[in-house]
């Protein structure tokens, strides 16, 4: 496991990356801590080799934590975010940058919770869903699947900003899939809670702009999948 943590204050780095080695002998690992200090640094570290997590500060000269997430954000692999701040005020305008978490440096005890948090999102990116269409197999993440949607006899499933059309009942999807926090939010939409920003009863809107209807039908079963997702987040 590779984490790159990134902050300007040198000796913050230093003690965090004790702290993180400590939490992480529980599940027997040793990961790879590489530090850097600045914005530009860390995108050069995790354009030069794959990344798993990366704990980011926000307020930092050249190159801020949002401006590097939103560099990110067009990378077809990148690691998990976790803002790592003690501006408070930032945490809800973090979430535009579809962060893992925002841990406040005035509250490090939450780290062990994360980790394990961390660690059941690292497990399941092994998960795929394999869509199969003339007479080839594309094994796709679920962690990366958005959204598959009812096309009369098929199906596109949205992912890292492509789709794939392919032939599939919606139905045997969904029950393949709803224990990983998927939810039919319409008859012809099964949406993943991970990707949701804002859910109303009448349609969801997702981290890229994408709005989905909302059935009536569907409404109270979409807002408690989304609820349950949410609190499976909490430390």
């Amino acid at each position: 496991m590779r984490i790159i943590l990134c902050d300007d204050d040198t000796v913050f780095t230093q003690t965090f990356a004790k702290r993180l080695l400590t939490v992480f002998k529980k599940y027997g690992i040793t990961p790879e801590i590489v530090s850097a200090h600045t914005g530009v640094e860390v995108l050069r570290e995790i354009t030069r080799r794959p990344t798993d997590v990366l704990f980011l500060d926000i307020d930092m000269p050249e190159k801020d934590g949002f401006s590097v997430a939103e560099e990110l954000s067009a990378m077809p692999s990148k690691p998990l975010i976790i803002f790592l701040s003690g501006m408070e005020n930032l945490v809800y305008q973090s979430f535009a940058f579809q962060p893992f978490w925002f841990l406040r440096k005035t509250h490090l005890e939450e780290l062990p919770r994360i980790t394990e948090k961390m660690m059941q999102l690292l497990n399941s990116r092994q998960i795929h869903y394999t869509v199969t269409m003339n007479g080839s197999s594309t094994r796709i993440p679920i962690t990366e699947i958005a959204y598959f949607e009812s096309q009369g006899h098929y199906i596109v499933v949205h992912y890292n900003e492509r789709s794939l059309r392919f032939k599939a009942r919606m139905s045997d999807i969904e029950t393949a899939l709803s224990k990983y926090f998927f939810v039919r939010c319409h008859v012809g939409y099964l949406l993943n809670c991970r990707f949701v920003q804002i859910c109303s009863r009448t349609s969801v809107t997702l981290t890229d702009g994408t709005v989905l209807p909302v059935s009536r039908a569907k409404a109270e079963e979409t807002q408690n999948a989304f609820m349950a997702y949410m609190r499976s987040l909490r430390p």
